[in-house]
């Protein structure tokens, strides 16, 4: 399920306002925008600290004067559409003060063959950011209640700015590792910074030192911050390995255990029977059910 998170040049230091009808200029206007999906990767993460922490309305991410009529649909159907959410926004100026204030630790920490993926990033958000920069979230799951795990991961960027060591266990140190986990698994640029416009983000230089590798794991990250949302590299799967259960699969299981056991009781008009009926139609959609998942997973492995 896509959960995504945008960055995006913009011209106020703050999020739009639908209440202000603020979008339809901030959609007109041509300014680049990066996406991720379940949570801000890592090279987002260095742009911001906890002073860079704002909040908007539910409802204002739909401008008033709406003509599609978003802004009303998303009232009716939503319990607190006046709920707060957390975001980040920062000036230009200070994400490229802090990218380069941070860049020797992260490096140190991913490794020095990523630092031209991350001085990639410093000179993308130099030419192709105006103004302002700003991470939109309202695209992740049960983000009005974000802003814990949102203070928690910038406060551990800003402990870098201070010369203070990552923490072990801390959310720069936990994105670090899960990146180090999983870093052949997808193309890395991607991966540390999200995903941009062709030849913009990343660029041909950046998609030819670092390919697309293809590669599969069967296992979750195990070191990612449990507070947050988990970020995994394209085409990995959950922690199971296996295929998630379609909704026929849900509907089918238990309509066959129900009608094998209805059929053996009405032919047979013993309880017992019928007992023993849905126990072995049960075992029997179990085993199916599995191998089934199991055969849908490794097909997606090499």
């Amino acid at each position: 399920m896509s959960h995504p998170v945008f960055l995006n040049g913009c011209k106020l230091p703050a999020m739009p306002s639908g209440e202000r009808n603020e979008w339809r200029a901030f959609w007109d206007d041509a300014g680049i925008e990066l996406e991720a999906n379940g949570g801000p990767p890592l090279l987002w993460w260095c742009i911001y600290g906890e002073a860079d922490l704002k909040f908007a309305r539910m409802i204002d991410d739909f401008d008033i004067d709406d003509p599609e009529g978003e802004r009303a649909e998303f009232q009716a159907d939503t319990e607190n559409p006046d709920a707060l959410y957390p975001y980040f926004v920062t000036a230009k100026k200070q994400a490229l003060q802090r990218l380069a204030q941070r860049k020797e630790k992260v490096v140190a920490a991913l490794g020095e063959q990523y630092r031209a993926v991350y001085e990639a990033f410093e000179k993308l958000v130099a030419t192709h950011f105006d103004g302002f920069v700003l991470l939109r979230t309202a695209g992740l799951p049960d983000i009005a209640d974000g802003e814990q795990w949102m203070r928690t991961g910038a406060q551990s960027m800003d402990r870098l700015d201070n010369n203070h060591p990552p923490e072990a266990g801390d959310h720069f140190a936990g994105m670090a590792a899960e990146f180090l986990k999983w870093k052949n698994s997808g193309n890395a640029a991607r991966m540390l910074g999200g995903s941009g416009p062709p030849d913009v983000w990343p660029d041909a230089a950046l998609s030819a030192a670092f390919p697309e590798t293809g590669r599969r794991k069967r296992t979750a990250p195990e070191n990612a911050d449990p507070d947050a949302p988990q970020t995994l590299p394209p085409n990995v799967r959950g922690r199971s390995g296996q295929r998630k259960s379609t909704m026929l699969e849900e509907w089918l299981a238990p309509l066959f255990v129900g009608l094998v056991t209805a059929y053996v009781y009405l032919s047979s008009r013993s309880i017992f029977l019928a007992v023993l009926a849905f126990a072995a139609a049960t075992a029997l959609a179990v085993w199916l059910s599995i191998k089934w998942r199991n055969r849908g997973g490794d097909k997606d492995l090499p």
